[in-house]
């Protein structure tokens, strides 16, 4: 008992290996994944077969397809020796196969693996290419990320609407013009080579079941469209004849940018523009990249360190989501966050304070916020009544007569307070205030646009003009 798995090669009876021309004669069983392969019009009349197309009528997708032949095979090759032959190389591009190799362990059903020449051969051949050290090999029905400047090869480019889709993917990394082969049957006497744009992979060409394609390398200076890109692109400029301005920027020199793109990335939002949002957060990723990259050049870390280290993070920061941890709603996930951190800041040997790593940069709103959100998850921030009363208190001091730096005193005690507040309410201090702020611009601005067309200035507000400026009527 057992399965033998046999590659049928490209194409032609004579591309066949001796190993898998001896298994196919020796073969009491045989079964074909499909009869649509040239090899089997060569195949000897004395070799008797049995073939699944029938099954691609009736399965309601390539993997039920896949699951089925797999276990036809295991509950016969539980009973007798059997044979199983496919296109190309077992191992390239079969998804049988591997079902078959996940599933024969555990049937304990014994499987061996007869090799062949793959399509991928003989579409590199046909293909024109002079060849690499680093080929992409996908299948059309399930693309996975590409690497535009690694040659790609896609195969079951069977029909027109598969090729349309496999457009539709590239069209994310190439340009509209870059050059495509498309190849089939390769390796026979009906191979056909055609060469079009990528923009019209689906206009002109011809496609079957032994349809694949290869789409050549990007430059490395073209690629625009994905992460390794734009490292790319940030090391040029920084490298030898790249830009001066560049070159001699440093993590100080261009701190203020990283806390300049984040805000206009805030606004964005703000402004619901998905279009300027998309923009910002590209500056915003250019900063990340330029400091990785200076960390680079010094030896420091670089920008695999970066994403190794967040996506660790992540992981361990997430116990819920990839541990066994469960949590009960929202709270109790920031609470866990909030816990792993203080173990993190213990296991670096560093104090454990519950008020570590705030980060200095914050604008002071946030930060103030930021500390009673600690002191509020752990239970120790005052009452709402007492916040309000130290509000009302530092209101006081600030209508006494007092020297400018109580006055000052009394305000940061206001704001600090006010902080507080905030955070009993679950509200976002620094976000209420930028939208207050964004509210009065409006109607200042209407106000401006308003004075222009009566030819009056702002200086001759009238009172009542003046107080609903400042103090717009209250909404209930």
């Amino acid at each position: 008992m057992g399965i033998v798995v046999v590659g049928l090669g490209p194409g032609p009876y004579r591309a066949l290996t001796l190993e898998a021309v001896e298994a196919l004669h020796r073969a009491t069983e045989l079964y074909l994944r499909t009869r649509e392969h040239p090899v089997v019009a060569e195949l000897p009349p004395s070799l008797r077969w049995t073939s699944f197309d029938a099954l691609y009528e009736q399965a309601g997708s390539f993997e039920a397809l896949y699951e089925q032949i797999a276990t036809i095979l295991l509950e016969r090759g539980a009973q007798a020796e059997v044979t199983y032959a496919v296109p190309g190389h077992p191992l390239l591009g079969e998804a049988s196969v591997r079902r078959l190799l996940e599933r024969a362990p555990a049937a304990g059903v014994p499987l061996r693996l007869v090799g062949g020449l793959s399509f991928l051969e003989a579409v590199l051949a046909a293909s024109g290419t002079p060849g690499s050290d680093h080929v992409q090999v996908v299948d059309a029905l399930a693309l996975p990320p590409i690497v535009p400047t690694v040659p790609l090869v896609v195969y079951q480019v069977y029909k027109t609407a598969v090729a349309s889709d496999v457009k539709l993917a590239l069209l994310r990394r190439y340009p509209p013009d870059h050059p495509v082969v498309v190849i089939r049957s390769a390796a026979t006497a009906d191979e056909v080579v055609q060469r079009v744009p990528l923009a019209e992979l689906d206009r002109g060409p011809t496609y079957d079941h032994l349809t694949s394609l290869y789409v050549p390398p990007l430059a490395p200076e073209a690629d625009f469209g994905t992460f390794d890109g734009l490292v790319r692109l940030v090391a040029r400029l920084r490298g030898p004849g790249g830009c001066p301005w560049d070159a001699q920027q440093t993590h100080a020199s261009i701190k203020r940018y990283v806390l300049e793109e984040a805000y206009e990335v805030a606004e964005a939002i703000d402004d619901e523009d998905y279009a300027a949002l998309c923009d910002e957060l590209g500056d915003l990723l250019l900063q990340v990249v330029l400091h990785a990259q200076m960390a680079d050049e010094r030896g420091d870390f670089d920008i695999i360190d970066v994403l190794q280290g967040i996506c660790t993070k992540l992981v361990r920061r997430h116990p819920h989501v990839f541990g066994s941890t469960t949590v009960a709603d929202a709270a109790e996930v920031e609470r866990n966050w909030e816990e792993i951190k203080r173990r993190e800041r213990g296991a670096r040997g560093t104090p454990s304070s519950l008020l570590d790593d705030l980060p200095r940069h914050r604008p002071a709103l946030i930060l103030a916020q930021a500390i009673w959100q600690r002191l509020v998850r752990a239970g120790l921030a005052p009452s709402r009544p007492e916040v309000l009363s130290r509000v009302q208190s530092a209101l006081a001091a600030l209508e006494r007569p007092a020297e400018p730096a109580a006055r000052a005193t009394a305000l940061g005690e206001l704001l600090f307070a006010l902080a507080a507040l905030a955070s009993l309410e679950t509200l976002d201090a620094e976000e209420a205030l930028r939208q207050a702020s964004r509210r009065f611009l409006q109607r200042f601005r209407a106000l401006e646009a308003r004075l222009g067309t009566s030819g009056r200035t702002l200086a001759a507000l009238a009172p009542e003009e003046r107080r609903a400026l400042w103090a717009p009527e209250e909404r209930t």
